[in-house]
């Protein structure tokens, strides 16, 4: 079953709280809806789930339109797990897994053995089985979560919405849930999810909508949503984004705190490529502002440049270095205290990243190991030729990253 949402709008008391929303989940997909607290993510899976009446647009389901189905019908076709939900009496498991064939049930019949099949099915998956017969209150939080998924799942849901399903659970539990979603999405179930977690959601999500002041300030695959600009415009947070190298997920981390540091001790660019950066990233991105280039995303350089949240100049992969890239790694370079250039291995596609550094002046070049660059030139002499000549004209040699920091302390003193 499809979810589409058009033009959806909503206000509390003339408050407006959600406006302009599009979006659309197609079944055997999972969409997660992210953003600040108060962006408007639980509002609007109540107007999904038929809870709130949105003030303008509408939800449809199989361009049927919500309010256009029974009470019923919904409950046959919406499976509901919120964040926070109470029981008012001391059920035992079985008896509230129970409760989601109410709707598949009529008026005074009892359960058969379809509906059976249904809560035990339900319950083996969300591995509560064992417990079937104990009270819901003797239950661990991580326990009555899956019970409530369970009650979901009862139902034979077409769409899943997951509020928070994960909030104040320990991590073995967020995947142990997560790991069940997923299951139940490659069975063909659509699922709108609304998660804190952004790496999380990165990991379990197909699609992201992120939400800001009511509005969708992105949409697409997670890789495509959760970039530094778009979490620093909406959570006013500094982030480094990078790609999990086990999962290939996208993952989140704070950008490293010592801006200020970095800030007072200048700003240097970083000519690598090929593994040859990352020690040099790593050793420098706490007390320098940097920049590094020209490098292409499927480089091992660039996944830690983004980590650190290294300013890049980037060219397509396994392509020459384009033109436009070229200029930005020269004004990057020209912008820059102090220019490193790696121990990278040149061959004719990133042979201009070393044809840069012949337009500055010499001494504020570094160059890593520049004894070993004949092991590395792969351009018929070229690279070496101009790595000799670069240092002819006066760039400094560095045997070792140790060494490098030292003689760009050595600088900033002599400058004071």
């Amino acid at each position: 079953m499809r979810i589409s949402i058009k033009d959806l709008g909503f206000a509390y008391d003339g408050r407006p709280i959600l406006e302009g929303i599009y979006l659309e989940v197609k079944e055997g997909e999972s969409l997660a809806l992210v953003g600040p607290n108060g962006s408007g993510k639980t509002t609007l899976l109540r107007n999904i789930a038929g809870v709130l009446k949105p003030r303008s647009g509408a939800v449809y389901l199989d361009f049927k339109e919500l309010r256009k189905f029974s009470p019923r019908e919904l409950a046959r076709r919406l499976g509901v797990v919120e964040q926070e939900r109470r029981v008012g009496f001391d059920f035992t498991v079985k008896e509230l897994v129970e409760l989601g064939r109410i709707p598949h049930l009529g008026r005074f019949e009892r359960q058969r053995e379809r509906d059976q099949r249904a809560v035990m099915k339900a319950m083996q998956t969300t591995k509560i089985s064992e417990f079937a017969d104990r009270p819901i209150g003797q239950l661990s939080g991580g326990e009555r979560q899956r019970v409530f998924l369970a009650i979901a799942l009862a139902q034979e849901p077409e769409i899943l919405l997951l509020d928070e399903p994960t909030a104040h659970l320990d991590i073995n539990y967020q995947l142990e849930l997560m790991e069940i979603v997923r299951e139940r999405v490659r069975d063909g179930l659509a699922v709108v999810m609304a998660l804190h977690d952004l790496n999380l959601a990165a990991y379990y999500a197909d699609r992201m909508a992120l939400l800001h002041q009511g509005r969708i300030a992105a949409l697409g695959r997670p890789e495509e949503v959760l970039t530094a600009r778009n979490i620093r415009r909406t959570f006013g947070a500094e982030v480094a984004v990078g790609r999990n190298p086990l999962t290939g997920a996208i993952y989140i981390e704070l950008a490293p705190p010592a801006r200020q540091a970095r800030q007072r001790r200048g700003r240097l660019h970083i000519v690598c490529g090929g593994g040859s950066g990352v020690e040099v990233m790593h050793e420098l991105a706490s007390e320098y502002n940097l920049s590094a280039g020209v490098l292409s995303p499927l480089d091992s350089d660039y996944e830690v440049a983004r980590h650190l949240g290294v300013e890049l100049a980037l060219s397509a992969p396994f392509a020459p270095i384009s033109a436009e890239a070229h200029e930005k790694n020269i004004r990057m370079m020209e912008a820059a205290d102090g220019v490193i250039l790696c121990a990278v291995p040149f061959g004719p596609g990133n042979l201009r990243n070393l044809e840069a550094l012949l337009g500055l002046p010499a001494k504020k070049a570094h160059l890593l190991d520049p004894e070993g660059i004949a092991a590395r030139d792969y351009t018929g002499g070229r690279a070496t030729h101009l790595v000799q000549e670069l240092l002819a004209r006066g760039a400094v040699p560095i045997e070792s990253t140790a060494e490098l920091k030292e003689r760009l302390v050595e600088r900033e003193d002599a400058r004071i």
